[in-house]
């Protein structure tokens, strides 16, 4: 029944977060099981209830991490880009989105960004299999744009995306986490001064 179900689930998201937490601040390596038991304030004997070893909790990081992302890509996804006289504001919400969502999960984010495709091999390719369709729906976009000459015909829809993903992960290692109150905002309205200033065509205006 779930009555018995809800309090093992709610022990194990209770580990899983105070993973997140040591891993975050002494990374893998360094951290221990008697660090993630002390942060969660159970016994020894609940944590191998869970898990067998740090590596599986770690795993248990890493899911938790993909389904955010998941979850995140499928709003990017409802997105749309059809209108060229909203695109500013369109694309300036997606900056925001994606910004929040790393504000809001710094602790995954630092430990995604730093050390994950080391220990765990495959997530890369999990997390790459996810963007694929975001970047899909930005490449049909660029393109879109680029045959009603809004977007400059020169510019690669593809090494657009891998130029637009590598800065955010950047943005967030070296602005996002360190900060306390990072201004998302303000990194928001930089980055759209950029796509203006490099990919629109002349003639336009955002």
């Amino acid at each position: 029944c779930m009555s018995a179900i809800l309090p093992k689930e709610l022990r194990k998201g209770q580990l899983v977060d105070a993973a997140i937490k040591v891993f975050a601040a002494k990374g893998y390596r360094s951290a221990s099981i008697a660090d993630i038991i002390e942060a969660a304030g159970v016994a020894r004997g609940t944590f191998y209830l869970y898990f067998g070893s740090k590596l599986d909790v770690f795993h248990a990081v890493m899911d938790r991490y993909v389904e955010l992302f998941k979850e995140r890509v499928q709003s990017e996804l409802g997105r749309s880009y059809n209108n060229p006289l909203r695109v500013r504001q369109t694309m300036r919400e997606s900056v925001l989105d994606w910004l929040r969502f790393y504000s809001q999960n710094k602790d995954l984010a630092k430990i995604v960004f730093r050390e994950a495709t080391a220990i765990e091999p495959d997530y890369e390719q999990r997390c790459y299999g996810l963007l694929e369709e975001c970047f899909q729906h930005w490449r049909e976009t660029v393109v879109k744009f680029q045959k009603i000459g809004f977007v400059r015909t020169d510019v690669d829809p593809g090494f657009l995306n891998m130029v637009f993903s590598g800065v955010l992960i950047h943005v967030v290692l070296h602005y996002v986490i360190p900060n306390p109150n990072p201004d998302l905002e303000m990194i928001a309205d930089q980055w759209i001064s950029f796509v203006e200033s490099g990919v629109k065509a002349r003639g336009w205006h955002f």
